[in-house]
Parts: C-alpha cells; sequence; structure tokens
C-alpha cells in the first residue's frame, strides 16, 4: 500500500453495521407517526402543538450537539425556522382544517406533509451524523454548519406554521 494514499472510505453496508438500534427504532416511530398523520384527525390543542415542539427541540438539540455553541450556526437554524414558519403561514398549509367548539377540537385533513418532513429531518441528522463520524473536523467549518443548521430551521419551521395555521381556525 502507498503511504501517500488515503485510506479506503467505509462502504454503505460498514456505516448501517455500525448506526445504534435506537436509531432504527426513532425510524419506525417516525414512519408510524407519519403514516397517522395521513389520515384525517380530531385534534386538541395540546396535541396539536407536541409534534412542533418535539421538531424544534429535536433541531435545537441537533444543532448543538453537532456543533456546539456556534452562533452561525444558531442563527442560520432560527433564521431558516423564521423563514420557513413564515412562508406555511402565508401559504396556509394545511388548508381545509377546521375548529369543532363544541369539542374544541380540530379536524385536521389527512397529508403525507408530516411525514415527509420528518423523513427529511431523519435522513438529514443522519447524514450529518455519519458526516461527523467520518470527518469530525466537518463541525468546525462553517459552511456545514451554517448549511445543516439552516435545513434543520426550515424543515422545523414548516411544522411551527403549520400548527399556527391550524390554531388560527379557532378565531376564524
Amino acid at each position: 500500500m502507498n503511504p501517500t494514499s488515503s485510506p479506503t472510505p467505509p462502504s454503505l453496508f460498514d456505516i448501517l453495521a455500525h448506526v445504534p438500534v435506537w436509531v432504527w427504532a426513532i425510524l419506525i416511530l417516525i414512519i408510524v407517526l407519519g403514516g397517522q398523520q395521513s389520515r384525517e384527525q380530531l385534534v386538541g390543542r395540546a396535541r396539536l402543538l407536541i409534534l412542533p415542539a418535539v421538531w424544534l427541540v429535536f433541531g435545537a438539540w441537533g444543532v448543538a450537539a453537532s456543533f456546539g455553541l456556534n452562533a452561525a450556526a444558531a442563527l442560520a437554524w432560527a433564521g431558516g425556522l423564521a423563514l420557513s414558519a413564515l412562508a406555511v403561514r402565508r401559504l396556509g398549509w394545511p388548508g381545509r382544517t377546521t375548529f369543532l367548539a363544541a369539542q374544541a377540537k380540530f379536524r385536521v385533513p389527512g397529508s403525507w406533509g408530516p411525514l415527509t418532513l420528518m423523513l427529511s429531518l431523519f435522513a438529514a441528522k443522519f447524514a450529518l451524523g455519519t458526516s461527523l463520524a467520518l470527518h469530525p473536523d466537518w463541525a468546525a467549518r462553517l459552511p456545514v454548519a451554517a448549511g445543516f443548521s439552516l435545513l434543520f430551521g426550515l424543515l422545523g419551521g414548516a411544522f411551527v406554521g403549520r400548527a399556527l395555521n391550524i390554531l388560527a381556525r379557532s378565531r376564524a
């Protein structure tokens, strides 16, 4: 072997074989919860806020755990979150939601959107974790920190905007 050549990168099988079991459990949970979102649901205010809160915490934790107390990463995450929440608010997603005052519940139409967002967040976090495991020095690179943080903010902000749109139906 040539001493100046770089080591052979791990195969996809090698990477997947080293993924902790709990990661696959989270993926299964995401698929189940996302599948439930594809059907019309009656949802109370408290339950409505759980999903955005979980993804906000997951996003903030992902940024802090991956990049430490990096101001650029935090600003990118917050900016993406605000931008996405505002965009979803303007789009009005989900559109056919109604508020049932007698039950104090929202009738939320089924959509594959939440599953798509959750799988996108999972895939982004998985890609970042794998990348940083193979190249730990990337955590200190501004484009990596800002780019992934922005992506986490954009995806998480969509859940915030969606929840705000649903809550607004109780005032309409």
